[in-house]
């Protein structure tokens, strides 16, 4: 059992810091973008997000349902289905990278406005969104070395990638954004450079002993369509943890800009920076387990995988608590770290005090959707992730401001992560009794 807790923690902590400081990329151009431009950069970034977010879900369930395999086949003790996979994927994220490039870099303008960019608002966000476009492949190759390396028995390794890119960001921001002028089309650059840099030195752990996984580029470029079939399908969940991400983002932004004009658009930047934060934070500890369970599920020790998410979950709760009472201290703070005051100030103090509760499930609901995906039950894990996006959050959030106005766009969150708990409750015990 201490073995066990060990081997937890070897993966989880490095995860966990390692997504920490992901979720700490959208707070420091938050922070930047704030200082430099106020609400209206704040408002406009804001809505390029579930664009930058949709094309990145792509390359993550590519990257996510990958890796996945790869550590069942491990596990199984089948290190060359393992480098077939890996080839496979390579081939899947560039594929993907030329498409979704192709699509939506001419579709930018209308999109945008779409979403909501008004005439005063996509002047801001259309470079900003052109310029992440246009350095998609550089974040999903970052994806890719991530979630390999961690996967591959070597989460140090990927939490120390992150740590060089976030730094990357953090000094690029400032001589871009406050040096040189150039507001938030160089929290663009920045972001771009930083992930470039990064996964390219990422890049050197597959030409090093440490590893058998290798890039043969003849087997990258023969195509098994089986084999990408199954990557697609295993890496479901993730994309659906995204999505949910996406809609929730987007579902915000149209109700704070129906409810809280400019003013309720920018609170909603800076909660939604928040829980991105936490939401990594969380992530970190789910995919710390995962590679542990699916090796594990695909090594048939049952009880050893059961621990692991035991773990997860209780983890993960603990976690959730500390993030609501933190959010709960910092509420009055936060808006003057990211630039703002009057009247936006207020609205953005109250709309963190209201939406803390959301952390408090967050977690647990999030380890749950990826133990489930490690082992081989993508059904239940859809359900989890996908529920939120299309079902307990629209629920919510177009219904409690009917009643509630701003405010319960603010509450809309904690309120689907209830109805998401009594659904995981009824698939941990309700659904297994009645398999019995």
């Amino acid at each position: 059992m201490r073995k066990d807790a060990n081997l937890f923690w070897k993966y989880v902590g490095p995860s966990v810091i390692g997504m920490l400081i992901g979720g700490s990329f959208s707070i420091v151009d938050t922070i930047f973008i704030g200082q430099a431009s106020g609400k209206i950069g704040l408002a406009a970034v804001a809505l390029t997000w579930p664009v930058v977010m949709m094309l990145m879900a792509v390359g993550q369930l590519i990257c996510a349902g990958g890796a996945v395999l790869i550590a069942q086949e491990k596990g199984a003790g089948n290190l060359l289905r393992a480098q077939t996979i890996f080839s496979g994927t390579t081939l899947l994220l560039l594929f993907a990278f030329l498409l979704l490039s192709f699509i939506t870099f001419p579709l930018l303008s209308p999109l945008l406005s779409w979403l909501g960019a008004t005439p005063e608002l996509l002047p801001i966000s259309l470079p900003y969104c052109q310029i992440l476009t246009g350095g998609l492949i550089f974040s999903l190759e970052l994806s890719l070395v991530l979630e390999i390396v961690r996967n591959d028995g070597h989460p140090g390794l990927s939490m120390w990638i992150m740590v060089a890119g976030l730094l990357g960001n953090i000094a690029l921001d400032w001589f871009l954004i406050m040096r040189c002028g150039m507001g938030v089309a160089g929290a663009a650059v920045a972001t771009v450079i930083s992930q470039g840099v990064s996964g390219i030195a990422g890049l050197c752990y597959f030409f090093s002993p440490k590893t058998k996984l290798r890039f043969h580029f003849r087997e990258i470029f023969r195509i098994d369509w089986k084999l990408l079939k199954e990557i697609t399908i295993t890496g479901l969940p993730i994309f659906g943890n995204t999505l949910s991400i996406i809609a929730m983002i987007y579902m915000h932004n149209s109700q704070s800009l129906r409810y809280g004009d400019v003013d309720g658009l920018a609170s909603y930047t800076v909660v939604s920076a928040l829980e991105s934060l936490g939401s990594m934070l969380m992530t970190g500890i789910a995919s710390g387990i995962q590679p542990l369970s699916a090796n594990m599920y695909g090594a048939g020790k049952i009880k050893h995988q059961n621990r692991f998410g035991n773990y997860g979950y209780l983890t993960a709760f603990v976690t959730g608590v500390a993030l609501m009472f933190f959010s709960f201290a910092v509420h009055d703070a936060v808006p003057g770290w990211m630039g703002l005051s009057g009247k936006t100030a207020v609205v953005t103090s109250h709309a963190i005090l209201l939406s803390a509760p959301a952390f408090l499930f967050l977690g647990v609901i999030r380890v749950s959707g990826f133990y489930y995906q490690a082992t081989g039950k993508i059904g239940i894990s859809s359900w989890l992730i996908y529920g939120d996006s299309f079902l307990a959050l629209p629920l919510c959030l177009y219904t409690l401001p009917l009643f509630l106005g701003i405010n319960g766009v603010w509450l809309a969150m904690p309120t689907s992560r209830v109805i998401l708990m009594a659904m995981l409750c009824y698939f941990w015990f309700g659904y297994r009794k009645k398999l019995a």
